[in-house]
């Protein structure tokens, strides 16, 4: 499969609205049913960059949809991608000089003018000394940093410079700034070997933002000298269908034919709190509509919002490298295990369990207002590599890993994925495995992490 039709087959995945559900335990469901996007136009060369520099904020993501992507860049937008890169340059928290760089209004942008001023916003803050920003000129720097590729007649210089062109130099200045000052998200992860075998174990945050990236040079690093990728379930590439019509009614009857009056009563009460139409979830089973209202606590009501949630997720930014690198992918579990962990669960049950949490969001003891907290909460913990905070986080909130759902999702599920990545690290030979969990199965006592300590597996935390 060839680098453009992987990156289209992302993109019909993320327009499909596929979201996370239980954000930290790997659940994912298609929720939104938004019109997939379209294909969106880019140049091969540039499929890479753009999967890093779109996680950055810098650009907004409906411009792949316009046809002007490969176009010369207007004043207007270079304007907008400057700033907003400036302003992620600025959060690397660097001392700025005095003088403010001024963004070019020219009718034409050229390539030129993009590279200088790149440049200038990389020379208006007081730089450590590993930039070796000594007064060249700013196309030489460019260069000598591996930022601008080509010589002479090449580059092109006085030739407008397109949308594309311009967010790709945008991306490699802030990837370069990010590493160079040994900044970038931390995240959590360890290395784990056995002999001549290593695995690379990183949580995952499966709902992301801008400032979870550039992650920290040293994970990439850890993912590139993998031989593999193993996931819980592919979210990509794996049987979503499945998932989608076990969350459904097929049969002809509707979510009120199978849960009592008062239950339904409830649901329309926590529906109206929230403008929804009263037969939002009747297509759905009890099961589906417990893991599915949450959302709506911590995911905007923006479409590109939420479309920036997903792409930022930490597994679907890996698998999407994966696929553009051509390494393998495994599955721990995959989608229709987990999709039967909480579907096989008899319909009195499923009640009781939507019951609850509806009893909960109408008396005011778990708000959904209070979701989006839980999220960025943890999303800023995931950050700053502050495992404490993460597993209190998790704790705090509603007893994480309390209540007759939640136990489903943990237990059993870490004594397989710690046997799976045990034969990972038992296997002949020399391996090396990069590994995506959802944090929590690192975070909280007794789980995968703790599992390996006990079979005597050396484990190091890397920061």
């Amino acid at each position: 499969m060839n680098k453009k039709k992987r990156w289209s087959k992302f993109f019909r995945w993320a327009g499909a609205g596929v979201l996370s559900l239980s954000i930290l335990l790997g659940q994912v469901y298609p929720v939104y049913a938004n019109t997939p996007l379209s294909t969106p136009s880019v140049s091969p060369w540039a499929v890479s960059t753009l999967n890093e520099g779109e996680k950055y904020g810098i650009f907004p993501l409906k411009w792949y949809q316009d046809e002007a992507f490969l176009q010369p860049i207007s004043a207007d937008r270079f304007a907008e991608l400057m700033k907003a890169t400036e302003k992620k340059l600025d959060s690397l928290g660097l001392q700025k000089k005095a003088a403010a760089v001024s963004i070019p209004q020219e009718k034409v942008i050229t390539r030129e003018t993009v590279m200088t001023t790149l440049y200038k916003l990389l020379a208006q803050y007081e730089l450590p000394a590993a930039f070796e920003m000594t007064g060249q000129d700013p196309l030489t720097y460019l260069q000598k940093k591996g930022l601008v590729q080509g010589m002479g007649a090449g580059l092109a210089l006085r030739q407008p410079a397109t949308v594309e062109q311009a967010v790709v130099l945008a991306s490699r200045v802030v990837e370069f700034a990010y590493d160079t000052a040994g900044s970038g998200a931390t995240g959590l992860m360890w290395k784990v070997t056995n002999g001549k075998n290593t695995l690379y174990l990183l949580g995952s945050v499966h709902l992301g933002m801008t400032d979870m990236y550039p992650l920290k040079k040293s994970i990439r690093d850890a993912f590139e000298a993998s031989d593999d990728l193993w996931v819980e379930a592919d979210i990509i590439g794996g049987d979503m269908d499945y998932m989608t019509e076990k969350m459904m009614y097929s049969d002809g009857t509707t979510l009120k034919d199978h849960i009592s009056a008062e239950t339904y009563s409830k649901l329309q009460k926590v529906l109206a709190s929230l403008g929804l139409p009263e037969n939002s979830f009747d297509t759905m089973k009890p099961f589906a509509v417990t893991l599915s209202l949450p959302t709506f606590g911590y995911v905007s009501d923006s479409a590109e919002d939420r479309e920036v949630s997903l792409i930022t997720g930490i597994d679907s930014y890996f698998l999407t490298k994966a696929m553009l690198a051509d390494k393998p992918i495994h599955e721990l579990e995959g989608i229709k295990l987990q999709t039967d962990l909480l579907s096989n669960v008899p319909a009195e049950q499923q009640e009781k369990e939507l019951n609850t949490m509806l009893d909960s969001i109408l008396s005011g003891e778990q708000p959904l207002a209070d979701q989006g907290k839980i999220l960025r909460d943890m999303q800023r913990d995931w950050v700053e590599g502050d495992l404490e905070g993460l597993t209190n986080t998790l704790t705090a909130y509603g007893q994480f890993g309390a209540g007759e759902v939640n136990q489903r999702l943990l237990g059993e599920r870490d004594r397989n994925m710690a046997s799976k990545l045990a034969q990972l690290l038992e296997q002949e030979g020399e391996h090396t495995s990069f590994i995506v969990i959802g944090s929590a199965h690192y975070a909280l006592k007794g789980m995968v992490l703790d599992q390996l300590k006990e079979k005597g597996y050396d484990i190091q935390r890397m920061k």
